[in-house]
């Protein structure tokens, strides 16, 4: 099982950042990304095996079908909305699943804002950023907004999707969005929106 994580609010420290789950995947013997998840599959998608048609089984029609993957918008058992995202191999055979958040999160104390984090910086300018290629570092703090070309099968779902934005750090590498095909992952761009 691989998380993925997002800072949620930056604390002054690592102890007193709040971070939340992303995204969860499970991997089978075919995906060359991770380890195989030793744990059971359910009988409706037996792992390697698993075609669209169980994935369907599984969890209904899907929301997008093309280039090897399907998304499938699904509810937790708290009522809260995940898409569960099946990748495949050119065969069709599964190669992982990944759930991804999609609600959004709510502080545990009730408010809204982290009090330790502070505004003693000036906010930089959008146009002194810019836009930020895939597998780059973050060249200011703050939050970014993952974009697609406007033609991408995948781009209208990430537009919508909670996991195109993420917290980082001045230097701080930026994270895999989970494009497929893989090689499309080249064609994101991380555009900073605000500073906290």
């Amino acid at each position: 099982m691989q998380p993925h994580w997002q800072v949620l609010e930056k604390g002054e420290d690592d102890k007193s950042t709040v971070w939340g789950l992303q995204s969860i995947t499970l991997h089978t013997a075919l995906s060359e990304a991770g380890s195989p998840w030793p744990g059971e599959w359910p009988s409706c998608l037996p792992a390697v095996e698993a075609r669209v048609a169980h994935a369907n089984e599984c969890f209904g029609e899907p929301l997008i079908h093309a280039q090897g993957i399907a998304l499938y918008q699904i509810k937790s058992p708290l009522g809260e909305d995940w898409v569960a995202q099946c990748a495949f191999t050119e065969e069709g055979h599964l190669q992982y699943l990944t759930f991804v958040k999609m609600h959004e999160w709510k502080p545990l104390n009730g408010e809204g804002e982290n009090p330790l984090i502070a505004d003693t910086l000036p906010s930089p300018k959008l146009s002194d950023i810019g836009l930020s290629a895939a597998g780059t570092l973050a060249p200011a703090n703050g939050w970014y907004e993952a974009l697609l070309p406007a033609g991408h099968p995948m781009q209208s779902f990430y537009a919508k999707s909670e996991v195109r934005l993420v917290y980082r750090e001045q230097g701080e590498l930026f994270p895999k969005l989970g494009v497929t095909p893989a090689d499309d992952e080249a064609l994101v761009q991380w555009a900073w929106t605000r500073d906290t």
